[in-house]
């Protein structure tokens, strides 16, 4: 059974460094940290989470990386996750990343420990195979971020598809001036502007990169950009929001600049949040399939607890577009 020399002795570096790294010490090199999870992973070395011996059954700890739990779509997600997950017995630990690299990365060394015993990924800034190399051997299953599916198990909306829809959408009922929110810059998020692009294409009309706007996500950040839009002389005709939040604070700009919605501009929202009921007009929207994914991830996570063995599972899910006054 390995021991904490032996890793000193694989990874080159001393039995103190490798025990700030074991205990997430935070004055450790990327170099040497990188140096120490290698052998740690090579040598199959696992202790438990209170470091005092070495861990030989399951925890029933399942860790969800989200980016952040105050958006509205990563919190109803968890929530269905946790609901799930404890009808068979597993317990949900919630990793904020607030989209940091660095703090995704210590989850997957925590993974590696077997502090838990298998982490959901819903969000990564991470490719798939880096998270593969992160993860080691250990059981990580991705819910809602738009891998691959090479190497992990993935279970994600088919983003491009769902904003495809909600722009030609608007392009069908003769709006020829849209704009496309997103927040931070992702894989996910530019499958979606393939998907607004693609939409653009298909009714032969050209599409630039003056229609994407980035950092758009909350209502306050929909109602700015909705101010400073409406204000000029080419305000848009048609706007696809990232999510319902962003979309609220584009109606609410309207109302404020005198713009009507539909009639002058239509507005489309992300994941058919309860508040898309409560706005004026009521929020037209792209719906999510939580249910359905939490549903398989729960099933493939099962299976792979158990330890059956089988080819990564790559399951995409087509949203609906549901039509409300907005548009």
């Amino acid at each position: 059974m390995p021991t904490i020399h032996d890793i000193s002795r694989r990874s080159g570096v001393s039995k103190s460094t490798v025990s700030r790294v074991l205990n997430d010490h935070p004055h450790v090199s990327k170099e040497s940290r990188d140096k120490v999870l290698r052998a740690v992973r090579e040598l199959a070395y696992v202790r438990n989470a209170h470091g005092v011996q070495l861990r030989l059954q399951s925890n029933r700890m399942i860790g969800v990386i989200v980016p952040d739990l105050n958006r509205p779509y990563f919190s109803e997600l968890v929530s269905a996750l946790g609901k799930s997950f404890s009808e068979h017995g597993l317990k949900v630990v919630v990793h904020q990343t607030y989209f940091s690299r660095e703090l995704e990365w210590e989850v997957y060394g925590k993974l590696v420990r077997q502090e838990m015993d298998a982490v959901i990924i819903t969000h990564s800034l991470f490719t798939e195979q880096e998270v593969r190399e992160l993860a080691g051997s250990s059981v990580a299953l991705v819910c809602n971020e738009p891998f691959p599916g090479k190497w992990l198990d993935v279970f994600a909306l088919d983003e491009a598809d769902a904003i495809y829809q909600a722009a030609a959408h608007l392009l069908a009922k003769g709006r020829r001036n849209l704009i496309f929110c997103m927040d931070h810059r992702t894989p996910l998020q530019d499958k979606r502007w393939e998907g607004f692009k693609s939409a653009h294409r298909h009714f032969g009309l050209p599409c630039t990169e003056a229609q994407r706007f980035g950092g758009i996500h909350q209502v306050q950040d929909g109602f700015a950009l909705g101010l400073e839009l409406f204000a000029s002389e080419q305000k848009p005709d048609g706007i696809v929001a990232g999510s319902d939040e962003a979309a609220a604070g584009f109606l609410r700009a309207a109302k404020t600049c005198g713009v009507i919605v539909p009639e002058e501009t239509a507005v489309i929202g992300f994941d058919d949040h309860p508040i898309c009921l409560v706005t004026t007009p009521e929020l037209t929207t792209v719906q999510n399939r939580i249910a359905d994914m939490v549903r398989d991830v729960t099933d493939c996570l099962n299976r792979r607890l158990r330890g059956e063995a089988f080819a990564p599972m790559l399951r995409s899910y087509k949203a609906v577009l549901i039509e409300r006054g907005s548009s």
